[in-house]
């Protein structure tokens, strides 16, 4: 047992950036989230319908963890969204793919001038592999951003051509 359980939660020394990194992996290596300030009635419940909708991890960051003053011991996934994903400024919504625990691919899912359909996630998720706007490489207690497709570029790579 740790005694870190002991004393008390304001007494405590915060998490390690690099702690909150490995914790992060360890629960999320392989998985796919969806960062978002929320869906137009009725998108969620089209996107549990489409080939593995249900599977991703959606992230509000209108809850107050994301939002104000971090909290002092932060989920692994709040530390990364607040400290790495939303710093990209990129448009909401955005698919986050986690690579193993080498690195975060990340992709916005605006299209048409609006949030992508939610049959076009599947297509995005895939074209994601080659196409990222931002790629997450760990670095010392962080991240480093390879930049990649310009975040005007909405179009997505098929087996058919780009549409």
């Amino acid at each position: 047992m740790s005694l870190t359980r002991l004393v008390p939660a304001p007494l405590r020394p915060a998490p390690k950036p690099r702690t909150l990194r490995q914790r992060f992996f360890d629960r999320y290596a392989g998985c796919c989230l969806i960062v978002h300030q929320g869906f137009p009635d009725g998108w969620l419940g089209k996107l549990v319908h489409e080939p593995g909708g249900g599977g991703h991890f959606r992230i509000d960051v209108r809850h107050p963890a994301y939002q104000g003053r971090p909290p002092r011991e932060p989920a692994p996934v709040q530390w990364l969204v607040r400290e790495h994903i939303l710093p990209l400024e990129l448009p909401l919504p955005l698919l986050v793919r986690v690579e193993g625990r080498d690195h975060l691919r990340v992709r916005h899912m605006r299209r048409h001038g609006g949030i992508c359909q939610p049959e076009e996630v599947f297509l995005l998720y895939e074209d994601i592999e080659a196409r990222p706007h931002a790629l997450l490489l760990p670095e010392d207690d962080s991240f480093a951003v390879d930049w990649g497709i310009d975040v005007t570029d909405n179009a997505v790579d098929t087996p058919y051509g780009m549409f």
